[in-house]
């Protein structure tokens, strides 16, 4: 049976990608980022959101391994509900809300040796285009979830 799931498409580079709304706290424009040593290279530092809680930011083209920013003070923000954190993820740019229909989206292809795509929940084919549907729960293993736990704490 075919249901409706709300999405929030956003460009990474030349790439479509998506995400259940629900997982989308909000967005926000690009603001200074305090800059950790010694994490992982995807992990653009921390930002202080709103001046109410310390947010690990991730860079996506870098975690995609796609060109870095050439202007990080353009790009977007998505404040991404993970579990129980919040964690903000550079983008190029939000494009819209839409609704697609499940039956639209396809399981994830089999490619030989990429395993990271644990993250990816499937691809959607819409009339002219198609979008990577990525699961946020997943984007992160376990050790870099707690890396950023204790990145978070240590500040």
């Amino acid at each position: 049976m075919s249901t409706e799931i709300k999405i929030v498409t956003f460009n990474l580079g030349n790439e479509k990608f998506a995400l259940d709304i629900m997982k989308i706290d909000t967005v926000a424009e690009y603001e200074d980022v305090t800059v950790i040593p010694h994490v992982a290279d995807y992990v653009e530092g921390v930002i202080n959101f709103r001046k109410e809680f310390v947010l690990p930011l991730i860079n996506m083209r870098k975690k995609f391994k796609l060109p870095d920013f050439e202007d990080k003070s353009k790009c977007k923000i998505l404040i991404i509900k993970q579990e129980d954190r919040k964690i903000g993820i550079m983008i190029d740019d939000v494009k819209e809300v839409k609704n697609i229909s499940s039956d639209s989206i396809e399981e994830t292809p089999a490619v030989g040796g990429m395993n990271n795509i644990r993250f990816i929940s499937g691809i959607a084919r819409l009339d002219n285009e198609m979008l990577i549907i990525l699961d946020m729960d997943k984007l992160l293993t376990a050790e870099e979830k707690m890396e950023l736990d204790s990145l978070v704490k240590k500040i």
